[in-house]
């Protein structure tokens, strides 16, 4: 091997000296360059190669990877929908023979759960209307034989304009006892489709309801006060009827709990305002709420004690807060002191204010009659 230079070349020898008369070789030299470029261009086809099976290789894993995978994702995304209520997401049908028997299994048990949660919510709706109807008939029927007695006594000629008057004061008041127990019913029926939002004052509505709740037979030896706190603004965006509504619940049933107390029963209606929201605490001196109903206080016709009303007043006080950006709480409750609060945001989305049904909006008539429950 000799090189020159760059270049590299194969020698071979041979020695002339015998034939010569003096010493002389022969040298023959072949170039490698020919073999090095034939070299240099299989290690590139080589190279080339072993690039594009790698690459092949690896494309065809995925897509085989994918073949098997895929199904499975999809099917994990419908069990993720279905665990967040959306029962038509689409359930994979290809994939290997193991996940299409999964597949098969999760939709079979979709369709059993939704049928167990059907007759669930069948079932509920039936032991509702079973407690309503329980709730009201027994002060349904009081209302109309009230009417009908006094309407009788109303068609006799034996009674003078003055006692004529006072039956009708009777038939009225049960007309509205009637009317007002329907209008609860309706607002429990349809909570949040008549909510029609517009600035008020907080002060001014609370003034209302305590107006309308003293002039209500259960507030009868009871002493109402209320408590603004410091002057401050009290501006908020509200259905003033439904809010109105709400504190006069909530203040009926802190009266007709503290009505056996006598003359020491007291109910304080007290304002708290906030920088985005409003608090109204209706506090009483009552005897506290009984601890078997604590966990249930805000269902529908659960009572303790009570003779009259639907059962449905804190539980529509609380729709009506929750309606407004807020809840009603039972903030304090023992013997003595007894303490409801009811929380309202200050403003609410324009667009939660846009989905307000304007056709089912009607007036209230005097507030719900119910006791502490």
């Amino acid at each position: 091997m000799v090189k020159l230079g760059d270049a590299q070349f194969l020698s071979a020898t041979e020695d002339l000296s015998t034939v010569a008369t003096s010493p002389l070789q022969l040298v023959v030299l072949k170039s490698f360059e020919s073999a090095e470029r034939s070299i240099s261009r299989i290690d590139r086809m080589v190279l080339v190669a072993g690039l594009l099976a790698l690459l092949s290789g690896t494309m065809l894993m995925i897509i085989i990877s994918r073949l098997v995978t895929r199904p499975l994702e999809e099917l994990s995304r419908s069990v993720r929908a279905f665990g967040l209520g959306d029962v038509e997401y689409h359930v994979p049908r290809h994939g290997t023979q193991e996940v299409r028997q999964l597949s098969t299994a999760f939709a079979g048990m979709r369709q059993e759960i939704q049928k167990a949660n059907r007759k669930v919510l069948e079932s509920e709706r039936l032991a509702t209307i079973g407690r309503m109807a329980s709730s009201v008939s027994h002060d349904l029927r009081h209302y109309l034989a009230a009417i009908f007695a006094n309407s009788e006594f109303l068609a006799s000629d034996r009674f003078s304009a003055k006692e004529r008057a006072e039956i009708f004061g009777d038939i009225r008041a049960a007309v509205n006892g009637t009317t007002d127990m329907i209008e609860s019913l309706l607002i429990f029926s349809r909570t949040g489709a008549s909510v029609r939002r517009q600035p008020e004052l907080m002060a001014t509505l609370l003034e209302r309801a305590t107006a309308l709740v003293r002039a209500h037979p259960d507030a009868d030896g009871v002493t109402l006060t209320t408590n603004y706190g410091e002057p401050t603004e009290t501006a908020i965006v509200v259905d003033g009827k439904q809010i109105e509504r709400a504190i006069s619940n909530l203040l009926l049933n802190a009266c007709q709990s503290v009505r056996a107390m006598g003359v020491s029963a007291r109910v304080v209606a007290a304002l708290e305002t906030q920088e985005r929201q409003i608090i109204v605490s209706v506090i009483d001196n009552g005897p506290g709420v009984p601890e078997k109903i604590l966990k249930i206080l805000f269902e529908p016709f659960v009572s303790e004690g009570k003779q009259k009303g639907t059962g449905l007043g804190l539980t529509l006080a609380h729709c009506i807060a929750v309606e407004h950006g807020g809840e009603v709480v039972l903030l304090s409750s023992r013997p003595g002191e007894t303490i409801f609060q009811m929380k309202v945001a200050r403003e609410f989305p324009m667009q939660d204010q846009s989905k307000v049904s304007e056709d089912n909006q009607h007036d209230w008539v005097a507030p719900d009659e119910n006791v502490r429950t």
